[in-house]
């Protein structure tokens, strides 16, 4: 990764050590990384293509691809992260069409891939601006978000905090890039799998019409992951904040107040 110069921006004591033309290519890239986000949006909520982005298009085009259908779904996961559509929207045309093992298989690489480009696209065209930006306070904030950068992307992504949010916003902070990786790959396999198997025992009991079903040990086991996963989100939630607390406090001393 590339951030040899984004950091040494950062540190360097100012806008006063950054020439002018440094400055111009950072304000450029910005306004790059803004354009693409607000276009993202627009295309999602506002244009005429909105229309076409629900489940029973994407079904249609996905199952007429035939064979090649699960690697259709991969590319528009992957694409639809980048561009801000819901993870949700995937993870119930996988679970619907090719159930929740298959389903899970084709959903998780794909909103994995479209999360790493956008961190990759945040942190390459927008992160040398914010820290032009930021000041020193926000600075300490930047530094305990790059030491505790697992945990914290770790909680928010077994909170179904939406996914493109925190994809670009992580690489826009200080997070290490590895620290993203593997908690990106971690927190979205248990939330992808957890929702993926629940539409997909919904699915069976829809296809079948046998409301019994409703309560059967399968039932029963996709519920309790969804428990179970709320549960672990929490805790490790208390554990980041329990371990940030004291560095936050710190933080909001004086200099000559903190103790060594």
């Amino acid at each position: 990764m590339r951030t040899d110069r984004t950091e040494r921006i950062c540190f360097s004591g100012g806008t006063q050590s950054i020439m002018k033309t440094g400055r111009r290519r950072t304000l450029i890239k910005a306004l790059i990384l803004l354009a693409l986000a607000g276009i993202s949006i627009g295309l999602v909520e506002i244009s005429p293509i909105r229309a076409h982005l629900v489940l029973d298009q994407f079904q249609r085009i996905i199952g007429e691809a035939g064979l090649m259908g699960p690697a259709l779904l991969v590319i528009f996961c992957a694409v639809g992260t980048c561009l801000f559509v819901p993870v949700t929207v995937f993870v119930g045309i996988g679970a619907a069409m090719f159930g929740p093992y298959l389903g899970f298989a084709c959903v998780c690489p794909g909103a994995f891939a479209g999360a790493v480009i956008s961190f990759l696209a945040a942190r390459r065209l927008g992160r040398a601006f914010v820290c032009s930006l930021i000041g020193d306070r926000l600075r300490n904030y930047d530094d305990l978000i790059e030491r505790n950068g697992f945990k914290a992307v770790l909680s928010l992504r077994l909170m179904f905090v939406p996914f493109a949010p925190v994809n670009y916003g992580a690489g826009l902070t200080k997070v290490r890039f590895w620290d993203y990786f593997f908690a990106t790959a971690l927190g979205e396999a248990a939330t992808i799998f957890v929702t993926t198997f629940f539409i997909g025992e919904i699915r069976e009991i829809w296809i079948s019409g046998d409301l019994g079903r409703l309560f059967s040990a399968r039932m029963a086991l996709s519920l309790g992951f969804l428990v179970a996963l709320a549960l672990i989100a929490k805790l490790v939630q208390r554990k980041y904040e329990s371990r940030l607390a004291p560095s936050l406090s710190d933080s909001h001393r004086p200099p000559g107040d903190r103790s060594q």
